[in-house]
């Protein structure tokens, strides 16, 4: 054979070779095609409704400008709600192109969070839907999604499909007319004002290493974290007491702020952005019942959650 037919031949090969990979690497996630750009045939009179999220296992979404379609998507554990990493490349692909597709239509992505009632849930939140969707958000905002393009929620689901001990299906996603956002609907003045008109309050044990929360405080801090996602500039505040014992008095001022940086450490942990958190101590400036009895005293040691 000569050397041209040789050299020919090695061309070929090398085309082959690169097609080859291209289709194992890039598409092994999609179900049809890789992820693409593609025009679609939609009414440029109501843009929103052209937005469309399939409900299935994947991240499928399709709008004016493109379609993207592939099988993965944000997995957890049961009764969890820490993403498992490393999540796929094809949804940060994904969530790339969906941040062009929200900022250009001005519309909102609703993280819905999947959970069944006998599951274990040891968040802050009032179920581990809200807490898996919370997870996913912090997610899309650290790949630069704005914070005003997303909403939370949860769907109640009697079995949950598990293979390999990981949850199929537990997040899907829904795209919202920027017009009806709930931030937009929702009296957070009014919200702000009954919420620091009685706080949340947390009592410490000494030597106590975790926080269990009820189902109604758990729902306190769901309207908390609620209020501090949609009004721009919000923080939570926490704010640790003491008792004014006098033995103590030199440090009463220490343990009081020791106690509101344990429960910040407790937000943050649950998926709470530090940088919307402030912790502060006021000592025993500040009883709410009597210092003179250990019941009393039991009261003052104490830390508060408000909105600032």
């Amino acid at each position: 054979m000569s050397k041209k037919a040789l050299y020919l031949l090695g061309i070929l090969a090398t085309i082959l070779l690169g097609t080859w990979l291209y289709v194992t690497f890039c598409c092994n996630c999609c179900s049809v095609e890789c992820p693409s750009l593609k025009k679609e045939n939609h009414s440029k009179e109501n843009p929103t409704k052209a937005i469309h999220f399939a409900k299935t296992s994947g991240f499928h979404f399709t709008s004016p400008d493109l379609s993207y379609n592939c099988n993965n998507n944000f997995n957890f554990l049961a009764s969890n709600f820490n993403i498992l990493i490393p999540v796929s490349d094809s949804i940060d692909l994904g969530i790339s192109k969906l941040r062009t597709v929200l900022e250009k239509n001005n519309t909102t992505v609703k993280i819905v969070g999947v959970y069944a009632n006998n599951e274990e849930n040891s968040s802050i939140f009032t179920n581990l839907g809200l807490a898996r969707a919370n997870s996913v958000k912090n997610y899309f905002l650290s790949k630069g999604i704005a914070e005003k393009n997303i909403e939370i929620s949860e769907q109640l689901q009697d079995e949950l499909t598990i293979k390999d001990d990981t949850l199929i299906g537990s997040i899907h996603f829904e795209i919202l007319d920027f017009n009806v956002n709930i931030s937009k609907i929702k009296n957070w003045q009014t919200i702000k004002k009954n919420i620091n008109a009685t706080p949340l309050t947390l009592y410490f044990n000494t030597g106590q290493s975790s926080i269990t929360l009820t189902q109604l405080q758990k729902q306190q801090i769901a309207d908390i974290i609620d209020y501090i996602n949609h009004v721009e500039g919000s923080k939570i505040n926490i704010t640790g007491h003491s008792d004014n014992d006098p033995g103590v008095r030199n440090t009463n001022q220490y343990y009081s702020e020791e106690r509101a940086k344990f429960a910040k450490k407790y937000f943050v942990s649950n998926g709470i952005p530090e940088n919307k958190i402030e912790a502060s101590g006021k000592g025993e400036l500040q009883p709410i019942a009597d210092n003179t009895t250990e019941e009393g005293r039991a009261k003052n040691r104490r830390t508060e959650i408000t909105i600032k």
